[in-house]
């Protein structure tokens, strides 16, 4: 593993157009010793080669799953390198974020870079292994319950231990760890779709959802060109009372499922928006397609 590591570094290094001397320099590592760990001459441990992903703008894990998915024979254009790095134009009404939660804008972002890292690293391993990407195993239903999981984890990680993860299965999602602070409860859902869950609790949401599309960032909208790459293009957040679910209790379903109500999810403010996996074919609740303003 580690020669294919160095060999994935090697290439890296030249696409993004730097020397040794750079990248060392940029890694903070001696000179000497990046050459020798290219060439095959050196051992390369993990803090190093932790120290060269974060100079080449991509993640230990992604660097480890790139040299796995190589190692398979595996197209580089089968596995994301995780430049699924956020510019922070995709964060959106920043104070109510704040007001509401305690988190800054930046905790949104790094919580959806933690599901692309997460993701892309399970992705690499199961199409090495001659597997379809996760996406291609589990019904959609179980994928965005797992990338619920992921987002919890994520927000709870980047929060600056204002938030811990609860229990599985236990309302809320996040719980607060300083006085002030809400009950944080997380819903995801696949592209148009609305959140729900199986029963309305009155409290303060977050609300993520995504679509497929390609490893690179391609997207096409609608069902049939959908992609294996989740891809998170929208979080919402806000207030929702009892009254803002619509409760079923069909016969033969597996129990009660409330889905916030159309007015009352178009009212949660927008905190996070990549307009380029927009699902819509029009405006909806106040954002529109690429290459259109906002409304």
């Amino acid at each position: 593993m580690t020669t294919s590591v160095t060999t994935v570094i090697a290439r890296l290094r030249r696409e993004a157009g730097l020397t040794l001397e750079e990248l060392a320099d940029k890694a903070g590592l001696h000179r000497t010793s990046l050459g020798l760990v290219e060439r095959g001459e050196r051992g390369l441990t993990l803090d190093s080669a932790a120290k060269i992903a974060d100079a080449l703008d991509t993640t230990l894990g992604a660097l480890i799953a790139v040299a796995e998915a190589s190692e398979e024979g595996v197209s580089s254009d089968e596995t994301s390198l995780s430049p699924r790095r956020l510019p922070s134009s995709v964060s959106m009404n920043e104070e109510t974020l704040l007001t509401l939660t305690g988190l800054p804008a930046s905790a949104i972002r790094s919580a959806v870079e933690y599901v692309y890292d997460t993701l892309d690293i399970i992705d690499a391993e199961l199409i090495a292994r001659g597997s379809e990407p996760i996406s291609g195993l589990v019904e959609l239903a179980n994928l965005s319950s797992m990338i619920g999981n992921l987002v919890g984890a994520g927000v709870a990680e980047s929060s600056n231990d204002l938030y811990v993860r609860n229990r599985p299965h236990a309302f809320p999602d996040l719980v607060p760890q300083s006085a002030g602070l809400p009950d944080l409860e997380i819903k995801t859902a696949l592209e148009s779709n609305s959140p729900k869950g199986h029963l309305p609790k009155e409290g303060v949401y977050l609300t993520f959802r995504y679509c497929l599309g390609g490893p690179n960032g391609e997207y096409i909208r609608g069902k049939t060109n959908r992609g294996r790459t989740a891809w998170i293009w929208e979080v919402r957040v806000g207030y929702l009372g009892i009254e803002d679910f619509a409760i079923s209790n069909t016969d033969g379903d597996s129990g009660k499922t409330a889905v916030i109500k159309t007015d009352a999810f178009k009212s949660m403010a927008v905190v996070f928006f990549d307009e380029r996996f927009f699902p819509y074919a029009r405006a909806w609740g106040g954002l529109r397609p690429m290459g259109t303003l906002h409304a």
